[in-house]
């Protein structure tokens, strides 16, 4: 996006404000899935970003169906335009509410992280009286999500179902009453930008899923891959590389359906990150400047508050927009406004002569930012959100105002005053 654009949307929407390009969005779902050829689903995870007018481009630009992992979710994608029966419900707490809700709406797939798990759907099912498909998520025995940056499998972890567990999770599914098997999950870490990983991942989901298949010489319907395809934060990361990736999996999608307990299964991947991060942009004002220690330092009216994950990381591009870049830069540490240490977004990164009033734009923010906030801190008011299609921007999520802190708060009668 053009800083021009950008500098017009701070001034029209204030700051803090984030802005996707939803162009950019929409190509990305194309690639991947004319990548993927037909042999492989896609479903957006949509905890990445769950702008409804977010989900909706992305549904619009072709994906299978969406992953989601609350109530919330759920009605973020069916206000989105998805049919629920394209829905893939996953997540190691759901409620009984929540699986209610998921089995009276007709989600397509519920995959249970926990034998207890599968039974309660069961019961909630029957009394319902609807037939429920379920999957079960596996951590696999060998695991080799070494080089993800964000592991979500092995020992240890809350996710899933022991794959010593998932013959007897498959049959206990089989003999509900009210439960159909619809398949394997697996997601074995997060923020994976080596296609080697990702590729040996699925090999491991495919080497697990076979020894089950055999076990119980029952045919499975669907294997999902999980997500995990990773953005590079920075220079020196590794170009995730969809074409490769793309490639190399349907290789093996074609070597398994080989094997006639697969021949009529369907495979998925949950990109999430992926398909937005990278298009999102939060641009957030230098509101004062100053020397500690010999050290110089800009505050934001906007950080930890807005962007959990992208402040965490430290390692975000950061810009300064509303002026052209000179060769001379200084290091400078660029933090928010709020009352912690934690919220700083880059420490003693190199920028041209930073003063008040400046743009910042902080880059690869279309993921895990909003999303993934701590918006209740210091009671600050959210940021904007808007979207760009086609040259136009649209507001898609207006910021808070300072009175909404007081939205569903009371105070007892033994506490009023007269």
């Amino acid at each position: 996006m053009k800083a021009s654009t950008l500098i017009k949307i701070a001034h029209q929407y204030g700051t803090p404000v984030y802005v996707y390009d939803g162009d950019a969005m929409r190509s990305g779902v194309r690639t991947l899935k004319e990548t993927l050829q037909g042999q492989v689903e896609v479903y957006y995870s949509i905890k990445a970003n769950p702008a409804i007018a977010v989900c909706s481009l992305i549904r619009q630009a072709g994906v299978d169906g969406a992953e989601i992992a609350s109530s919330g979710e759920l009605k973020a994608t069916i206000a989105s335009g998805y049919d629920p029966k394209n829905l893939l419900f996953a997540g190691p707490g759901k409620t009984d509410e929540e699986l209610s809700q998921a089995i009276s709406a007709g989600v397509g797939q519920i995959n249970a992280e926990s034998v207890h798990e599968i039974r309660r759907i069961q019961a909630i099912a029957k009394e319902l009286n609807k037939h429920q498909r379920v999957g079960i998520r596996v951590n696999p025995e060998s695991d080799t999500s070494n080089s993800a940056r964000i592991s979500t499998s092995g020992a240890g972890q809350k996710f899933g179902i022991n794959e010593s567990q998932a013959i007897s999770a498959i049959r206990e599914i089989s003999e509900s009453s009210h439960l159909n098997f619809a398949g394997i999950h697996t997601m074995l870490g997060s923020q994976i930008i080596s296609t080697e990983t990702l590729v040996n991942n699925c090999k491991s989901t495919i080497s697990m899923v076979i020894r089950i298949a055999h076990e119980l010489n029952l045919p499975i319907p669907s294997v999902n891959f999980g997500g995990g395809l990773g953005v590079p934060h920075t220079k020196d990361d590794d170009q995730f590389d969809i074409s490769d990736f793309g490639r190399e999996l349907i290789q093996l999608v074609n070597e398994i359906k080989a094997d006639q307990l697969f021949r009529e299964c369907r495979f998925m991947i949950e990109p999430g990150r992926i398909l937005v991060s990278k298009h999102g942009i939060y641009l957030a004002k230098v509101i004062d400047v100053k020397e500690s220690e010999h050290s110089k330092i800009a505050v934001l009216d906007g950080g930890i508050n807005h962007a959990l994950l992208p402040i965490t990381a430290n390692q975000y591009q950061v810009e300064v927009i509303n002026r052209k870049p000179t060769e001379c830069t200084t290091p400078i540490t660029i933090g928010g406004p709020l009352c912690t240490s934690a919220d700083q977004w880059r420490s003693q990164v190199q920028l041209s002569d930073v003063q008040i009033g400046d743009l910042i734009a902080m880059y690869n923010s279309g993921a895990y930012g909003l999303t993934a906030s701590m918006t209740k801190f210091l009671s600050r008011e959210t940021p904007a959100e808007v979207l760009m299609i086609e040259g136009r921007v649209h507001l898609i999520r207006e910021s808070s105002k300072p009175a909404d802190v007081l939205r569903g708060q009371y105070v007892p009668s033994e506490l009023q005053e007269d």
